[in-house]
């Protein structure tokens, strides 16, 4: 039997997902991971078989002990793999985690004995620059803009619907 694929080398591929969570303010959470000088979004890896909601769940719930339901896709950028250099392909899609009430964004704290955030901080966008890299920066501008906007990408359908 001939198959129906054939892939002449396999890819390594990883699926990140990071949530963007607002304050009254119009600041957005940043975290700083242990062992980097910058920061980004809170997120990290999607597990096999683990939806996006489910990994983000999963991940502000073990880095910064926080409970909070995704609204949707607002942005997603690609990676492609470069062999020559060895870079894996990587999908990085952030959620929309909500605004947060300011007495709830002024108590969060990181959980007793986490070790994969260093700090947390509350970001305006015009300190962006000093905070994250250019990747990230972009990244977060338009995860906002598209908050904002009330746009979201739903995860099972790949369109666009008004929130």
């Amino acid at each position: 039997m001939i198959p129906l694929c054939i892939e002449p080398f396999a890819v390594d591929r990883r699926i990140d997902v990071s949530v963007l969570v607002r304050d009254p303010q119009r600041r957005v959470l940043m975290v700083q991971p242990a062992g980097r000088d910058d920061f980004v979004l809170p997120g990290g890896s999607v597990h096999p078989d683990e939806s996006l909601a489910q990994a983000a769940a999963r991940l502000l719930a073990y880095d910064l002990g926080m409970h909070r339901t995704t609204e949707g896709v607002l942005v997603r950028d690609r990676r492609p793999a470069c062999f020559d250099t060895d870079t894996t392909e990587m999908l990085h899609v952030v959620l929309d985690g909500g605004t947060m009430t300011t007495a709830d964004a002024g108590a969060l704290s990181l959980p007793v004995g986490g070790q994969a955030v260093k700090t947390l901080t509350w970001v305006s966008l015009s300190d962006l620059p000093k905070r994250a890299r250019a990747h990230t920066e972009a990244r977060v501008r338009a995860a906002y803009v598209a908050a904002c906007s009330g746009l979201r990408l739903r995860a099972d359908a790949g369109q666009f619907c008004a929130a």
